[in-house]
């Protein structure tokens, strides 16, 4: 099945394969909250479904963050930037690999992100 577009106010058929084609959902192996880089249980313990935008299907059971969690989760983004933190005491070119290594990272699964 094709559908139809404009290019520059001309109709034209886009063939079906020049589509986009749904996303096949992977294994999802993290559904708890990572702060200080480790993973952990919501502190009230609750979780709340994702879902499928296409099929309405549940794909997980992932930890919901209350305040005591973001609160927590700030207080270690702020002793990240301390003086003396491991963070800031890394050379900069290496904080820059590791950025760089976590956009490659948001790239390669943009899709599945999406």
């Amino acid at each position: 099945m094709a559908q139809s577009g404009t290019r520059n106010g001309v109709a034209e058929k886009i063939p079906a394969s020049d589509l986009p084609q749904p996303v096949k959902v992977q294994r999802v192996r993290h559904t708890k909250i990572f702060i200080n880089n480790e993973w952990h249980t919501s502190i009230s313990g609750r979780t709340f479904p994702t879902r499928n935008p296409a099929t309405g299907d549940i794909i997980c059971e992932v930890q919901e963050a209350d305040k005591e969690d973001v609160d927590k989760a700030v207080a270690a983004a702020k002793a990240a930037k301390e003086h003396g933190s491991a963070w800031r005491r890394m050379e900069p070119s290496r904080r820059g690999r590791l950025l760089q290594r976590l956009a490659d990272l948001v790239e390669r699964d943009r899709l599945l992100l999406a």
